[in-house]
């Protein structure tokens, strides 16, 4: 009696279907967001604010945020779908676009080369190999067109990334000719209708005063103090030894100083020196500090304004981004540290490494100026960023140099979007060169759809600044490999040409089979760029398809080279305004790069349990039966001299 056997085996046929029907649900998903005559996605979500409202709605035509929300209810597309997931957050860290385009890519390329190993019969250890190679061959290439950037560029790489939202791109542009080529804009959304933009020229740290009874400036409700002396603690004030600390710098900078001070105008003579005033700054303060806290409070409140002691404390900067570290350093402040060891506290005390009534304003270090609020906290011109001759100290300049190296080391090493995230806000902090981009519209769903949109268009055009210009709309790609399948082509008819002189000459076999695969493998990337180029002119050849593909050819291949770039639908000429970082694609394809080498190298999936094994249902249709047959055939013919499928080729 005939029986099914059911496992948790998912066989090579069936999960090169389910791969491939993932891709493509993907690539034709994002689709429809792609290029600037792209369209919106609505999509929903619950509203992670309100969960007694089941759903809330928006709009976007980011296609990374449409490629978040995908779901699908088997394994390996789920699977598929995180791992594309992966690849375009890669992509997105580096250059702020290029979602839709990886994603597409993705799936002609591995199409592609699926067909050359079961159609063409094609070894696949050497298409692998030979992909590989050429990709990395093709960003070498591409890196090599780049240039300066300019702040006319970025104009037009806002502009071609917003589709041609042209107020938008002059406001970024005009962040860029404020500020300088390399400031570090941070975009949100904004809770009214207007953009605005927040320009800061110091050390901004999002964290204010823990009380407004320390004003001083009342018409701005801020702490403004100008030289003040400035302590840092490193760790929480939570214990007895951190709180003595907290009140002796109190005593020891306010209540001692005003109270010579007081002795001297009695006397008839006048101070020398103003009081300095003391910002404390430290990552929290605990309940068991808080009776000294309110006992200051309550004094302050009860003083008028100018009365009060210029005296300040803020908490909530957290050291886990090396922020404190960083004002420990530029203001030149000495740590104020907790002691879990009684004895060691005891000792540092005595020799003066710790806080003592002898030594604590040593640990005081200076600004300029420093203003507070209830949200911020701006640090001017700390001791240690200008000299006497108001150039950046080397200490200062060496500092940066410092953190640029770790965060090149970070993205070398593929580290975390967010920690690379918030080392470059932490250099930009300590650069006083940042903009705050708050971005309007007219409701909450249309700021967030053009957020999106804008801070796509900021990272590329970061990327820009730092790395060079190259043109958009995946034409560089396009360019590269296309040169690069005519190199690999002459080189397969040099190598045929040797082999029909002497077809016995081993050397001559191999060079004709690896000049061979080089320019298959060339071809499929040169036809899945040519593709996707083409689908950025679909809808604006009235979804004619052939069309589409002639405006790809002519800007690829026209006598006229000055039309060699990619066409400018919104401008309807060929001309250099389509702009991106040079960076783009090779961001892309060193991220398909990976993905494709893992799903082509997997030749099996097991699923949790044979309950689990949908795929298995598939077993019964014919197709299944023609494709594993076809898979058989193919087990059988990988033993065959591979020259003799070049033969038959050549011949054809």
């Amino acid at each position: 009696m005939a029986f099914n056997l059911v496992t948790n085996v998912v066989d090579e046929t069936q999960l090169r279907k389910a791969q491939l029907r993932a891709l493509k649900l993907f690539a034709d998903t994002v689709k429809g967001t792609y290029g600037p005559m792209g369209e919106y996605t609505a999509y929903s979500m619950q509203d992670p604010n309100n969960k007694l409202k089941a759903i809330v709605s928006y709009y976007t035509k980011d296609g990374f945020t449409v490629l978040k929300h995908v779901d699908t209810d088997k394994p390996i597309e789920s699977l598929l779908r995180d791992d594309i997931r992966t690849i375009c957050t890669h992509v997105i860290k580096t250059i702020g676009d290029g979602t839709t385009s990886a994603t597409m890519l993705s799936y002609y390329i591995f199409k592609g080369l699926l067909e050359l190993q079961y159609k063409r019969k094609l070894p696949k250890r050497r298409i692998i190999k030979a992909f590989k190679e050429i990709i990395k061959e093709g960003i070498s290439e591409i890196e090599s067109k780049a240039r300066e950037c300019t702040v006319d560029d970025i104009y037009n790489i806002a502009y071609t990334s917003l589709n041609g939202n042209e107020e938008m791109a002059n406001i970024i542009k005009g962040i860029y000719e404020e500020s300088g080529m390399d400031v570090f804009i941070d975009v949100s959304a904004s809770n009214t209708k207007d953009t605005i933009v927040k320009t800061y020229n110091s050390l901004v740290y999002e964290a204010g005063y823990i009380d407004s009874c320390f004003i001083n400036n009342e018409q701005d409700n801020t702490v403004d103090y100008h030289n003040p002396h400035i302590y840092v603690f490193e760790s929480p004030i939570d214990t007895p030894d951190m709180i003595n600390t907290l009140k002796l710098i109190f005593t020891k900078e306010i209540t001692e100083p005003i109270q010579q001070y007081q002795k001297l105008i009695a006397k008839g003579k006048q101070p020398d020196q103003p009081l300095s005033p003391v910002l404390v700054i430290c990552p929290h303060i605990s309940r068991d500090a808080n009776s000294f806290i309110d006992q200051l409070i309550v004094e302050f409140t009860n003083m008028k304004m100018a009365q009060r002691p210029q005296f300040c404390i803020v908490s909530n900067i957290d050291n886990d981004n090396g922020y404190l570290l960083d004002i420990m350093k530029l203001t030149e402040a000495k740590f104020i540290k907790k002691y879990i060891d009684k004895e060691s506290y005891e000792i540092d005390k005595n020799i003066g490494l710790a806080p003592n009534e002898m030594n604590i304003r040593t640990f005081a270090g200076t600004a300029e100026r420093i203003v507070v609020d209830a949200l911020t906290t701006k640090i001017i011109n700390p001791k240690q960023m200008y000299d006497e001759n108001g150039e950046y100290t080397e200490f200062y300049t060496n500092y940066i140099k410092q953190l640029e190296d770790l965060l090149k080391k970070y993205e070398e090493t593929r580290e975390e979007i967010v920690k690379i995230g918030k080392l470059k806000r932490r250099i930009n902090i300590i650069k006083a060169n940042m903009v705050d981009l708050y971005v309007g519209g007219i409701g909450t769903t249309d700021r967030m759809a053009l957020s999106d949109s804008v801070e796509d268009a900021v990272l590329n055009c970061r990327s820009a600044a730092a790395d060079g210009v190259g043109y958009a709309a995946n034409y560089e790609g396009l360019r590269a490999f296309n040169k690069l399948l005519t190199k690999y082509d002459a080189e397969f008819k040099e190598a045929d040409e040797a082999y029909e002189q002497d077809k016995e000459n081993n050397n001559f076999i191999k060079e004709r089979i690896r000049t061979f695969i080089n320019k298959e493998v060339a071809t499929v990337i040169t036809k899945s760029y040519i593709e996707l180029c083409s689908q950025i002119y679909v809808p604006y050849c009235d979804d004619d398809h052939k069309d589409a593909l002639g405006i790809v050819g002519l800007s690829l291949a026209n006598k006229d080279q000055s039309k060699r770039k990619p066409f400018n639908i919104l401008t309807e000429e060929y001309d250099d305004l389509v702009l991106t970082s040079i960076k783009t694609e090779p961001a892309i394809l060193e991220a398909i790069s990976r993905i494709i080498t893992t799903l082509y190298n997997t030749n099996q999936f097991l699923v949790p349990d044979p309950r689990f094994n949908i795929y298995q249902m598939d077993k019964d249709d014919e197709e299944y039966k023609k494709q594993k047959m076809q898979s058989k055939e193919s087990a059988k013919e990988k033993t065959v001299d591979v020259t003799e499928f070049i033969d038959d080729e050549s011949e054809k």
